[in-house]
């Protein structure tokens, strides 16, 4: 099989060529239904990764400072604009599961909600403030093959909430604006400080953390909450 290497800062990265360009559905996809032409390397680098670990086939291997990290734990760091969200969006097409995607912000969850819809995709929001029927009808949506769920961190920490999820066998956990884990959990936001307890919890096989921006410090304690020390990064 050959192989395809590419430099990113720190780390290089070993690709099998035919995970990295399966040239079919990843592609098909991103045109189809987002009308994207091409895709960076960088993106279907990440999506690789999920779609090896999700699937259990570690064709994907990296040259890492930290042996433990594994594909499933990964951390990506985009500059904004670079197209993250495309990074989560067409795995969640194809993987058997939903796709949980944890925001931060209640405009930015609306804001995905719309840009979902206007494509297609049958997506579902998780969020506080929700009548019965509301929350009822989210869960009805999820049961009935949403690919998307949107979510924050405080809705998540509702241990019902959770349960129910968890029943749900979400395919993939991403994390958006991953660096609130950091400047936030520890002032305003607790919530977030329980997320490595509540990705632990739903047991999703494969956990994506997204942010275009983190110091050391920053990436570091993001990798202690979220995955216990042990994450795969990627920069880009």
């Amino acid at each position: 099989m050959p192989r395809l290497y590419m430099c990113m800062n720190e780390e290089t990265f070993c690709i099998s060529a035919k995970s990295a360009f399966p040239a079919d559905e990843i592609s098909e996809v991103a045109f189809k239904v987002f009308g994207i032409r091409t895709l960076y390397p960088y993106q279907r680098l990440v999506i690789a990764n999920i779609m090896d670990a999700a699937k259990d086939e570690p064709e994907v291997s990296a040259e890492s400072d930290d042996d433990t990290a594994s594909l499933n734990k990964q951390i990506v760091l985009l500059p904004t604009g670079a197209g993250k969200s495309l990074c989560f969006q067409v795995p969640a097409l194809l993987l058997p599961g939903a796709t949980l995607v944890i925001y931060p912000l209640l405009a930015l969850m609306s804001d995905q909600e719309r840009r979902m819809n206007a494509v297609g995709i049958k997506c579902a929001i998780l969020r506080g403030g929700q009548s019965a029927e509301e929350r009822e009808g989210a869960f009805a949506k999820i049961e009935s093959g949403a690919k998307i769920v949107i979510a924050n961190p405080e809705i998540l920490a509702v241990p019902e909430i959770c349960m129910r999820l968890k029943k749900c066998a979400l395919s993939h956990i991403a994390i958006d604006e991953a660096h609130c884990v950091s400047e936030w959990g520890d002032t305003f936001r607790p919530a977030y400080l329980e997320l490595g307890k509540i990705i632990d919890e739903l047991n999703a096989p494969v956990v994506t953390a997204f942010t275009a921006t983190a110091s050391p410090e920053v990436l570091s304690r993001i990798s202690d909450i979220l995955f216990g020390g042990a994450a795969h990064i990627v920069r880009g």
